[in-house]
């Protein structure tokens, strides 16, 4: 494998380091609404405001054009929110 720059970085970290204190606040700080999914690809929705934010989300991205970053992201988001509905309100 090719060594790069982060590759690299990783290897020298210390994993047994202490987090800064400034980092450990930001860790432990509550979340703001935006972040309600990690990842978004292997988390499903699991409650109804996970449910009304991702569809806010899709919102938001409508207008993406496909085959980019952004209309990744908008497929991503129906996917989870269509196995949501799928699972919560059956036909």
């Amino acid at each position: 494998m090719k060594n790069t720059k982060l590759s690299i970085l990783l290897s020298k970290r210390d994993v047994t380091a202490p987090i800064p204190d400034d980092l450990a606040e930001w860790l432990d700080s509550p979340s703001v609404g935006n972040e309600i999914i990690t990842d978004c690809e292997d988390t499903p929705l699991s409650s109804d405001d996970e449910y009304r934010a991702a569809l806010k989300k899709i919102e938001e991205l409508f207008d993406a054009i496909p085959n980019t970053a952004e209309g990744s992201e908008l497929e991503k988001w129906i996917s989870l929110v269509e196995t949501y509905e799928n699972e919560h309100f059956p036909m």
